[in-house]
């Protein structure tokens, strides 16, 4: 009789202990909401709900003086937004401000950036007096502003009176009211951007700067093909909050011209401002209001569309 060896028999292994492993990671996800959820609540309450409520009375008669919400006007408010001269020149006005604001702040500080790159004795008494303007309050700064240009007395008359200039009503004429505006608001962001481009210039090799010297180039050759070229990615985050920020600009023709003189400075957001705190047109504000949402979503977009196609440097 041949004796069969028995089959083995299965190996048993023991469960897995999975469920201390869920808890944990259960335990997490709880601890996260948690931490999200009050900036998640202010984030709705002062923002998306006040976003949603803007849509909603866009396409309604809604008065700001009785808040009632009486019927829908369907599209009207964005035709008569889109039909209202004083609207075309606002949105003209406020590009003129954008291509002017925005290049130009970026292009002083970062001037000004490079030449307090090096250390020097009372290198941070100037970026202090350069950050300064950013950081004081904008009514207070406009008003010392306003001061110096008025026509009689104005330290800025005053000064070109030297030279046999007459006195000039520069917040009350134009351009001179428009040309104020954009120096004013340029003179104060000069600050934020130096700041971010210091930074910028600081992360730049060393190593580039030696090896170009050593090649004969020279401080205005090495910032061109250099710091220039490495400071991009900076400059096209400068750019994209710039053009949000300046879209939105309010509080300097407010205090400086209040939109005039005859128009000449009022940007989108103060033709919102009239028309809904002056006219209580709150419906064709809300418009506005939407549209000047879509403009600067596609601004921005386009900003990044171009900024992701220069995903490399090239030094010359």
């Amino acid at each position: 009789m041949i004796d069969t060896p028995a089959a083995p028999t299965a190996r048993r292994t023991a469960p897995r202990r999975v469920e201390p492993v869920n808890q944990h990671r259960r335990a997490e996800g709880r601890a996260g909401y948690v931490l999200v959820a009050p900036t998640a609540i202010l984030l709705s309450v002062f923002y998306l709900w006040p976003l949603a409520q803007t849509v909603v009375f866009s396409f309604t008669d809604w008065n700001p003086g009785t808040g009632l919400v009486t019927t829908s006007v369907g599209l009207a408010n964005f035709t008569h937004v889109l039909t209202d001269p004083e609207f075309g020149r606002a949105v003209a006005n406020t590009l003129v401000y954008v291509v002017t604001v925005v290049p130009g702040s970026m292009a002083l500080g970062l001037v000004f950036a490079a030449l307090l790159a090096t250390p020097f004795r009372g290198r941070a008494l100037y970026r202090t007096m350069i950050f300064t303007p950013y950081i004081a309050p904008i009514v207070g700064s406009a008003l010392i502003f306003s001061f110096l240009l008025t026509p009689l007395g104005g330290l800025v008359n005053q000064f070109l009176g030297l030279f046999g200039v007459r006195p000039i009503a520069f917040l009350s004429t134009e351009p001179w009211a428009m040309v104020s505006v954009v120096i004013f608001s340029t003179w104060q962001l000069v600050g934020y951007t130096m700041i971010i481009y210091s930074a910028a210039l600081t992360n730049v090799p060393q190593s580039y700067h030696e090896a170009a010297t050593l090649d004969g180039a020279g401080p205005i050759r090495r910032f061109f093909t250099i710091s220039l070229p490495l400071v991009a990615p900076t400059s096209g985050f400068l750019a994209i909050t710039g053009v949000i920020g300046s879209l939105q600009v309010f509080t300097q023709v407010y205090v400086l011209t209040g939109g005039g003189p005859l128009g000449s400075t009022e940007t989108v957001l103060y033709w919102i401002y009239q028309q809904g705190f002056v006219l209580f047109d709150g419906g064709s504000a809300s418009a506005g209001a939407v549209l000047l949402l879509i403009f600067g979503v596609v601004a921005s977009i386009v900003q990044l569309t171009v900024i992701s196609r220069r995903d490399t440097v090239e030094l010359s």
